[in-house]
């Protein structure tokens, strides 16, 4: 298991957690998953500025440090917004998922063109990131329509 599957998981369990103690709610659940997703973000964004050649190598890719800040500070941004749910709520919410999955899962359409043109098939590329690109955006969804209805 990778370090940013730990620290989804952990910020997940660590939220879930808080949220348990104020007393679950559907936006509970909902904000907890979406600040856990905001600290994986950080984490990821954090990880291309000032670890880009680990990061690099572990999706297949050649270093670009310039390239790579500006991806960093977009999970960043992206990190933001979603932690940002847990104090401005309402439409920051739906915000914050509609951002998460555009950049989800443009990130997975690039993964699968990065492993059909080049055969990149490394972890980073077509493995655990690839799903997670796919499948919390998702989930987002449908915590989200499970709250508003």
């Amino acid at each position: 298991m990778n370090l940013p599957i730990i620290i989804l998981v952990t910020s997940f369990l660590i939220c879930i957690g808080i949220a348990y103690r104020q007393g679950l709610t559907k936006e509970s659940i909902l904000i907890a998953f979406l600040v856990s997703n905001g600290i994986s973000l950080i984490f990821g964004g954090l990880s291309h500025i000032f670890v880009p050649k680990i990061v690099a190598d572990n999706i297949g890719w050649q270093t670009s440090k310039n390239f790579q800040y500006e991806i960093g500070i977009a999970n960043i941004i992206l990190g933001i917004l979603c932690v940002c749910t847990i104090y401005y709520r309402g439409n920051w919410i739906l915000s914050a998922i509609l951002a998460t999955s555009l950049w989800g899962w443009g990130n997975a359409i690039g993964h699968i063109f990065s492993w059909k043109n080049e055969g990149n098939t490394k972890e980073g590329n077509i493995g655990w990131v690839f799903y997670l690109d796919i499948f919390l955006p998702i989930i987002s969804i449908i915590l989200y329509y499970n709250y508003k209805k």
